[in-house]
């Protein structure tokens, strides 16, 4: 049986990530826009280039602030729903937990020696704004070159012009992972999450002149064919393998307080970062866990980690998880707060908090399903309004 299951997940990971369909990378959508060397006015005076080194700049900069964003995605933790440990009065493995955990979090519960977890997910979501303005309305505002004509030390009044681009973006995830866990000791855990990315991307543009109060000669700045507002548009979409992951889990310690338990994560950097596929470099977590369970019903839960980025430490990050689940071995509902702080030099994305909402249903035997919803908590970087996820494991 799980030979069986190995063999169908790893063919099903081999048709998914094989495919591809794009016309270019979705890297340069933006950039490409209007011909990718920035917007070129008409004639005029000798004016016509005086735009387009600034707009291409501007667009330039915006689609490398918005790359940086896409492809960090959200997955599934490796707590298995059932967790178990050998008792030697009974002669038999015996359930260690009595409620079937976070999906998006950490307890310190280890699954058991030669114990095995399968688990699927299907998350899908559209992104909806950065640093908190709507995708659908994006504003890029590129300053006329100085100097191009009269005192080089006055900033003349046509040269206050301002060259205003408005970018409707349509950003669609949608993200399947396939994980496995498996118990190599009562208290240490290994696994693996292959993720299949499908990202669409879609980006439409309309330039105007802003004529400065100053300019006495508005009809100097005009577009090509007499038109008032420049339209340009792309799009693409690209499927493949993203960033693979690798974990493992250590249970250190059991208390009347708290049980610990020090995890590392891996993330590969598997995924075509010129598409949004995956983030294009690799990441180690190490990170500690604090959970307890009271009355059987109720398991607070913490997670702290720090995550390197091996070739961008701009990109290293504080992460962590607080929050609880409440239920039973059939039903358990999980809140949680997901926060990361990135040390970096801008304040895009730095600082990213989350509101995590899910349930687990266990119908039979060791058969659980569950669905989860997460809801930006700050404006911070670029956000989905929700993302939504749903998964089933099986544990063997």
């Amino acid at each position: 049986m799980k030979q069986t299951i190995a063999m169908f997940l790893v063919a099903l990971v081999l048709i998914l990530g094989g495919r591809e369909s794009r016309a270019r990378d979705l890297r340069d959508l933006i950039p490409g826009l209007y011909g990718g060397d920035g917007i070129t006015l008409a004639p005029a005076s000798g004016h016509s280039p005086h735009f387009t080194v600034a707009s291409a700049a501007s667009i330039n900069r915006l689609n490398s602030q918005i790359s940086g964003e896409i492809a960090i995605f959200p997955f599934s933790s490796s707590q298995g729903g059932f967790t178990y440990a050998f008792d030697p009065g009974q002669s038999t493995f015996v359930r260690t937990t009595q409620t079937l955990g976070p999906m998006f979090a950490e307890k310190a519960a280890t699954l058991g020696r030669g114990k095995l977890n399968f688990n699927a997910s299907y998350t899908f979501y559209n992104f909806d704004r950065f640093q908190g303005e709507e995708l659908s309305d994006l504003r890029v505002t590129a300053s006329h070159q100085a100097d191009s004509i009269g005192n080089p030390n006055v900033r003349e009044g046509f040269e206050e012009d301002t060259l205003l681009v408005t970018l409707d973006l349509d950003i669609r995830v949608r993200l399947f992972t396939f994980a496995a866990t498996y118990g190599v000791t009562d208290n240490l855990d290994v696994g693996i999450l292959v993720p299949i990315v499908n990202v669409k991307f879609r980006v439409k543009s309309n330039a105007r002149v802003v004529t400065s109060p100053d300019n006495l000669t508005p009809e100097v700045h005009t577009f090509a064919g007499a038109v008032d507002n420049p339209f340009d548009q792309a799009n693409g979409d690209a499927t493949g393998i993203g960033d693979i992951v690798l974990r493992a889990k250590y249970h250190l310690l059991s208390s009347e307080i708290a049980d610990v338990s020090g995890a590392v994560l891996t993330q590969l950097g598997t995924g075509d970062a010129s598409n949004f596929l995956g983030r294009g470099s690799t990441s180690i977590r190490p990170f500690l866990i604090l959970s307890r369970t009271f009355f059987n019903v109720f398991t607070p839960h913490i997670n702290l980690g720090y995550e390197v980025t091996v070739d961008r430490s701009n990109r290293n990050s504080f992460e962590y998880v607080a929050g609880f689940e409440v239920g039973s071995e059939q039903f358990t509902a999980s809140l949680d707060l997901l926060g990361s702080h990135r040390f970096r030099s801008e304040n895009i994305g730095r600082d990213l908090l989350t509101g995590s909402l899910g349930v687990k249903w266990n119908p039979f035997r060791q058969f659980v399903l569950a669905v989860n919803a997460q809801i930006p908590l700050n404006d911070s970087g670029l956000r989905s309004n929700l993302i939504t996820t749903l998964g089933v494991e099986y544990s063997f």
